[in-house]
C-alpha cells in the first residue's frame, strides 16, 4: 500500500477509535459540503480570493477568521505564511483530520494557502461549530491563542479594518 492512502487509513481510524464514528462522519459531511463550494487548486494568494473563498465556505463568523489569518499572518508577510502556506499558524494536527502535508518550523505545511483554508474549516468543523460570536472569542482566547492579548488584536483588527461589513 502506497504511504499516502496508508497515512489517511491511520488517520481515520485514529480519529474514529479517540473520538467515536458519529464525530467522525459529522465532521466528514460538514468537510464535504466546504470542499463542494472552494476549488482546491494553486491560484496565487490574494487578499480578495481568500475573502471570496472564506465567504463562499459559510464560516460562522468569516470576519474573525479573516482578522485570525490577517494576525497570524502578520498582514500576510509572516514567515510561515510565505513557507509554509499557512494562514492561521495551525501546528499538525493530531485528533481530527487534516489536510497538512508536513511541518516546518513547528507549524502545519500545506501545498497551496486554500488547503491552510480547509484545514481551519476542519478545525472549526470539530471545535467550535455552532457557537455564538462571544463563545468563539471564548474559545479561541483558552484553546487556539499562544498570545494573552490575542483576542484583544482580533477585535481591533476587525474594528479598524471594517471586517464585518464584507461578509
Amino acid at each position: 500500500m502506497p504511504i499516502k492512502p496508508l497515512l489517511i487509513t491511520i488517520t481515520v481510524g485514529f480519529f474514529v477509535l479517540f473520538f467515536g464514528l458519529n464525530a467522525f462522519v459529522k465532521t466528514e459531511v460538514i468537510v464535504k459540503e466546504k470542499l463542494k463550494q472552494v476549488q482546491v487548486c494553486n491560484e496565487p494568494f490574494s487578499e480578495e480570493a481568500l475573502i471570496e473563498a472564506i465567504k463562499l465556505m459559510k464560516f460562522e463568523h468569516p470576519h474573525i477568521v479573516l482578522a485570525q489569518a490577517k494576525v497570524e499572518t502578520g498582514h500576510f508577510q509572516s514567515r510561515i505564511f510565505l513557507e509554509n502556506n499557512n494562514l492561521f499558524g495551525m501546528k499538525m494536527a493530531w485528533r481530527r483530520p487534516t489536510m497538512a502535508i508536513a511541518t516546518h518550523r513547528g507549524h502545519a505545511v500545506y501545498r497551496n494557502w486554500r488547503e491552510s483554508l480547509i484545514d481551519y474549516a476542519l478545525y472549526s468543523a470539530y471545535y467550535v461549530q455552532e457557537k455564538e460570536e462571544h463563545e468563539f472569542y471564548e474559545h479561541l482566547e483558552d484553546n487556539y491563542a499562544e498570545d494573552p492579548i490575542y483576542i484583544t488584536k482580533l477585535k481591533s483588527v476587525v474594528d479598524r479594518e471594517e471586517l464585518e461589513i464584507l461578509f
